[in-house]
C-alpha cells in the first residue's frame, strides 16, 4: 500500500524455515460464514445475521503458535489472508486486490480514502451490560510508513460507534496511532520474526462497549488499506473473543522492567487499568519473584478520567538476586487478564572492610569486652558469632546474631569471628583476639 516501486523490493530477511508461526484458512479454501461465527462466538453472546463484504481471499481462520498472543480465531485482512503466514521474509507483501475501501473507515481516516475493505457484519445480544472483543492488529506498512498518508485502519463498530480505540485515549487503532514511536508498549517489531509475514503489530487487545443486555446490537468489523491497495494489514480476532459475559480489567504497564533492591522500602509501579469500572474494581494479585510480597492498593481514577492502581513489590530476607518475570492477574468473578513485567533483583554481597572489622582488644581481667562489625552490602543481613579462628564454625554462640558481640567476663585469651550473610552471600570477618591484662 505504498507508492515505492516494486523492483529491489523483495529482500530474505530468514535464512531458515520457521518452527512455528500463522496458518491460514480462507472462504476460497471452503471456509463458510457460519463457519467464521462459530468461531468467533463466545460466552454470554448470541451472534446472528453475518454479512461478509469483500474478497473471499480476505477472511478466514487462522491459528498461531504463540507469537501474536491468541492462538486462534478469524482473521480479516486488506488482501490475501495466505499472506499472513510466518515468515516475514519480505519488507513489502500483499498486493492491491482492487477492492472499495469503506465509508465507516474514510470517515476515520479522514481526509485520506480506504481501499480494498474487508468487512463482518452481524447482531449480537449480550447476557451482561459490556460487550466486549480480544484482537490483534498487524501491518506491513510498519515500520517504513508510520506517520505517513498510508495509514492503515481497523474499526470496531458497535451500533455506529467504533470501540476499537487505542487503550486510554479515544483514538481509532491504525498505523499512525500504535506503532515504535508511540504506544511503544503495544506494539511488536517483527522486521525479522518468524510468527508472520507481517513487519509488526500489536500487543492483544479488547474494544469494549457498554449496551443494553438482552437487546440486539448491530456490529460492523472492518479493516481497509488507506490510500492506496499495495501493502496489506489484517486483524486477527480471538476465537470465542466476541464476549457478552463479565470481564476482567486489562493490565499494560508503562515501563517493561523495574529494578528493586534489597534493603530499601519497596518499589511502587502504577499499573493503568483498561475497561475498568468504578462500580466493579478488580480483584490484583502477582507473583513470580521467590519471598517477595507484592500487595495492591484501591483502584482510584487519574486527572485524565482514566483509572489506575499501585503495586507495591518489598523483596524477602531470603529473595536471591536475578531476574523474574513478574506476572499480574485482574480477576472479577471467573474473569481474568494477565499482564507481565520483567523485574531485576539487584544485590550486593556483603563486605566488611578496614575499621569495620572487630578489633583485638585487652581488658581487665574479669571485665567483658564489646566486639563489633560494621558492613558494607545490601540488606536484610543476618550475623553469627563464632568463637575460635575465622573460619571454624564448630562452635556458634547461641545468640550471638547481631553486629555486636559481648563476651562473658574475661580469664583467659579467646578469639572470636563474625560471619554476615545476606541473599546474595556471605562474608567471613577477621579473627579478633580478647585477652587478660
Amino acid at each position: 500500500m505504498s507508492r515505492r516501486s516494486w523492483a529491489g523490493l523483495f529482500a530474505c530477511l530468514l535464512l531458515s524455515v520457521p518452527v512455528f508461526g500463522v496458518t491460514t484458512k480462507s472462504l476460497n479454501d471452503g471456509l463458510t460464514a457460519d463457519q467464521v461465527a462459530g468461531l468467533l462466538r463466545g460466552t454470554g453472546a448470541t451472534i446472528s445475521n453475518i454479512k461478509i463484504t469483500g474478497a473471499n481471499v480476505s477472511i478466514g481462520s487462522y491459528e498461531d503458535a504463540g507469537a501474536l498472543g491468541i492462538a486462534s480465531g478469524v482473521v480479516l485482512s486488506t488482501g490475501d489472508v495466505a499472506n499472513a503466514e510466518g515468515a516475514n521474509t519480505s519488507e513489502s507483501s500483499g498486493a492491491d486486490l482492487g477492492g472499495a475501501g469503506s465509508p465507516a473507515l474514510d470517515a476515520v481516516v479522514a481526509p485520506f480514502v480506504t481501499h480494498d475493505a474487508t468487512t463482518l457484519e452481524f447482531d449480537v445480544v449480550t447476557e451482561s451490560p459490556t460487550f466486549a472483543i480480544h484482537y490483534v492488529f498487524a501491518s506491513e506498512e510498519y515500520r517504513e510508513w508510520v506517520d505517513s498518508e498510508f495509514n492503515d485502519v481497523f474499526g470496531f463498530f458497535v451500533n455506529g460507534s467504533n470501540i476499537a480505540l487505542t487503550p486510554g485515549t479515544a483514538k481509532p487503532v491504525t498505523i499512525n496511532t500504535i506503532n515504535h514511536l508511540r504506544n511503544q508498549g503495544l506494539y511488536r517489531d517483527n522486521e525479522a520474526g518468524s510468527a508472520t509475514q507481517f513487519d509488526g503489530y500489536t500487543v492483544p487487545l479488547l474494544a469494549v462497549a457498554v449496551v443494553e443486555p438482552g437487546v440486539t446490537h448491530h456490529i460492523r468489523i472492518a479493516i481497509a488499506d488507506t490510500s492506496d491497495g499495495r501493502l496489506d494489514s489484517a486483524v486477527f480476532i480471538a476465537q470465542g473473543g466476541i464476549s457478552g459475559s463479565q470481564l476482567a480489567p486489562i493490565i499494560i504497564p508503562t515501563v517493561d522492567a523495574i529494578e528493586v533492591q534489597h534493603g530499601d522500602a519497596g518499589s511502587t509501579v502504577t499499573l493503568p487499568l483498561f475497561y475498568a469500572f468504578e462500580s466493579a474494581p478488580p480483584t490484583l494479585s502477582a507473583s513470580g519473584i521467590p519471598g517477595a510480597t507484592v500487595t495492591f492498593g484501591p483502584m482510584y481514577k487519574g486527572p485524565d478520567g482514566h483509572f489506575f492502581a499501585d503495586m507495591h513489590i518489598v523483596l524477602g530476607p531470603d529473595t536471591p538476586p536475578g531476574t523474574y518475570v513478574l506476572t499480574i492477574r485482574s480477576a472479577i468473578g471467573e474473569a481474568e487478564s494477565f499482564a507481565t513485567m520483567i523485574v531485576v533483583v539487584d544485590c550486593r554481597p556483603p563486605s566488611v572492610l578496614g575499621t569495620g572489622q572487630p578489633q583485638t582488644q585487652i581488658v581487665d581481667r574479669g571485665s567483658t569486652a564489646t566486639l563489633r562489625v560494621e558492613t558494607l552490602g545490601s540488606t536484610p543481613q543476618t550475623y553469627q558469632w563464632f568463637s575460635g579462628y575465622a573460619g571454624m564454625t564448630r562452635s556458634p554462640i547461641a545468640g550471638a546474631n547481631g553486629p555486636e558481640l559481648k563476651t562473658g567476663p574475661v580469664q583467659d585469651a579467646a578469639a572470636y569471628w563474625v560471619r554476615v550473610s545476606n541473599p546474595c552471600g556471605t562474608f567471613d570477618s577477621n579473627t579478633a583476639l580478647v585477652m587478660p591484662r
